[in-house]
């Protein structure tokens, strides 16, 4: 009876510390301009919101369109949990990609992408 009891108290301190880690790293929440959305003026940054406050150091933002990539100035916070990164190259109307980099409190390096496009009735 001992062995059963110590083997169901080690799978559920397995779960826990499983359920731990995974719920360390950092998520994204939020963006700005909003994954999947279709804006009618040239946004002026790209934002994001985490889970967690993102380590600058390991923070990469990428900005890409149907011609390529879009100039971004250097990412930086805004706040506990979010980064930002001016738009300083040329947009036109089109679907954009944003590709991110970051990591969170347990230091592991976590990768994400999201969409918008830009449809200004100027062009």
């Amino acid at each position: 009876m001992k062995k059963s009891m110590l083997s169901t108290i080690f799978v559920l301190v397995a779960l826990f510390a499983a359920a731990a880690l995974i719920q360390a790293h950092a998520k994204i929440e939020k963006s700005e301009p909003a994954a999947n959305s279709t804006i009618a003026t040239v946004p002026t940054s790209v934002q994001m919101w985490f889970n967690e406050a993102p380590d600058l150091k390991v923070t990469k933002v990428e900005l890409a369109g149907a011609s390529g990539k879009v100039e971004l100035g250097p990412a930086h916070s805004m706040g506990k949990n979010n980064i930002m990164a001016p738009i300083v190259g040329k947009m036109t109307n089109g679907k954009y990609t944003v590709n991110w980099q970051t990591a969170g409190d347990d230091g592991h390096v976590e990768k994400g992408t999201f969409t918008f496009t830009l449809s200004t009735k100027a062009e």
